[in-house]
């Protein structure tokens, strides 16, 4: 029998299956009782779980299941859905590890529309086309490390917010560089292949800040660092590998990196403001990418769990949003193809509502 994903649990089912156990560890409850408390995943999403043991833990479940139950591989078991405040959970009943060597762990991610070969097809067509020769050759040594652009081509581009798939870091870095082609036209002293090299390295540290592992755990490297500071240095590195790179462009460059999260004050890592028109428009157009993606994948995610509700869960954001689900045709549905599910055509009738005056 097929085994049912994260997304598809309802309460009061009981699921047997296997998942990758992103992160867990005992606790005591207020009366001193031991309890386990983790996370699993598959590629639908991820789900919290306890397990629950007597009082001063006298049936031992906990003592017997903690060697188990270590984050970072797949685990089978066996648990009852549950829910606790509107959120489905797990309820453990049992577990068993299994070799991590048996399974690919993306597997159990989340995984994008396109593949990765066509998105190298676009990339390498985006960089034939860049008219400046030495914005062109910094792209070109990018994709010549091949060690760091494999990695970025599998990264996720976030670990929840945007584009946290499988690939969704370079899905996002050809968004935008596709939106910067089509908007500059109307800015004509913006420097088109400056902004397409930033689309591609503004969150190449991301390769490095977040890890390609079921879960989407941030390294040591990536806390430490941040993915700021490690796509600053690759543009020092690559600009010092092609010979013909100006202290200038690599100033531009550097300085949108490191402001493309916008104002200093806002708080979201920028170490300077964006002080040139090609660093207050790229980071216009990156939270636009961002927000954007963020508002589709909450519609395909309540698209997949099924029902009528007007609003998506805000408990199923990162940013702790909840958007309109009824589209100006009046049905409920984002219209877009979700990875791995059929599309169905919408039938929800139209919704009647009193008017405003």
């Amino acid at each position: 029998m097929k085994q049912r994903r994260v997304i598809e649990l309802k309460e009061g089912e009981t699921f047997v299956g296997l998942l990758w156990l992103v992160s867990g560890s005992v606790r005591t409850t207020k009366r001193g009782d031991p309890y386990w408390e983790g996370s699993f995943t598959d590629s639908s999403g991820s789900i919290s779980a306890k397990l629950w043991d007597s009082s001063q833990g006298k049936k031992g479940r906990v003592e017997a299941l903690k060697d188990v139950l270590v984050a970072g591989g797949p685990v089978s078991i066996r648990a009852k859905v549950g829910a606790f405040n509107g959120v489905v959970q797990l309820d453990l009943l049992s577990a068993e590890r299994v070799d991590p060597g048996q399974f690919d762990p993306s597997i159990f991610s989340p995984a994008g529309k396109r593949s990765i070969k066509e998105m190298e097809e676009e990339f390498d067509n985006i960089v034939s086309s860049m008219k400046d020769e030495a914005y062109r050759k910094l792209l070109k040594a990018f994709r010549a490390k091949r060690e760091f652009f494999s990695s970025f081509e599998t990264a996720p581009a976030a670990k929840g917010i945007h584009h946290a798939w499988i690939g969704g870091l370079f899905e996002h870095s050809l968004a935008l560089a596709r939106n910067v082609k089509a908007l500059t036209p109307g800015y004509p002293l913006l420097d088109e292949d400056l902004l397409i090299c930033a689309c591609f390295l503004h969150d190449a540290g991301k390769a490095v800040e977040i890890s390609s592992d079921p879960g989407f755990e941030y390294t040591t490297n990536g806390k430490l660092l941040g993915h700021i500071y490690v796509g600053a240095r690759l543009v020092e590195t690559l600009s010092l590998e092609v010979a013909d790179f100006s202290e200038e462009k690599k100033l531009h460059l550097l300085h949108v990196v490191l402001s493309h999260q916008g104002e200093r004050s806002d708080g979201f890592g920028s170490p300077v403001d964006p002080l040139t028109p090609e660093a207050v428009f790229f980071h216009q157009l990156d939270n636009l990418d961002a927000k954007v993606q963020n508002c589709l994948t909450q519609l395909e995610v309540a698209d997949r769990k099924g029902g009528e509700e007007p609003f998506t869960n805000r408990r199923d954001n990162f940013l702790r949003k909840s958007f309109y689900r009824v589209r100006p045709s009046g049905g409920i549905g984002n219209g877009v193809e979700s990875a791995g599910v059929e599309e169905v055509e919408d039938s929800t009738p139209v919704r009647k509502r009193p008017g405003l005056f």
